[in-house]
């Protein structure tokens, strides 16, 4: 056993059992996987290409659903899918992430106006009594 290799996880044990890395570096820079069967690249493809599909298909909620599942089918039998499901798999969630922010502050923002509107109302009565006024969860940005 090499004491420089973790096993404490299932994947350290599995990298170590399967032997050194599958992958040289190619003549563009970039790092290019050796021994991939054709069939592994075929899915890779279609991994990549799925979110594509469900774009231009009109099937946005399921653009998501083809590269999970061939990620947990074809990931212990491919160290590349297993790489590049997950690459996909995270860029995907970023994506998520940039669009629910968005929606949720149209949500915010539209909860928001009345309490602005009232809180308009209570400065302009606290103005007319020269009083400072200090409207409420609000970012102080100028200081």
């Amino acid at each position: 056993m090499d004491p420089e290799v973790p096993t404490s996880s299932p994947r350290a044990s599995r990298e170590h059992a399967a032997g050194p890395p599958r992958a040289v570096l190619g003549p563009n820079g970039r790092v290019v996987s050796v021994g991939e069967r054709d069939g592994d690249r075929i899915w890779l493809v279609f991994c990549h290409l799925w979110p594509l599909i469900g774009c231009f298909t009109g099937a946005l909620p399921l653009i998501w659903l083809g590269p999970v599942v061939v990620w947990i089918i074809r990931k212990d039998e491919s160290p590349l899918i297993d790489d590049q499901g997950r690459e996909l798999i995270n860029s995907m969630l970023t994506l998520l992430l940039l669009l629910v922010i968005p929606v949720i502050g149209w949500v915010v923002g539209l909860i928001w106006i009345p309490v602005w509107l009232v809180n308009s109302i209570r400065g302009a009565i606290h103005g007319s009594r020269a009083e400072y006024f200090r409207y409420p969860m609000t970012i102080r940005f100028l200081t």
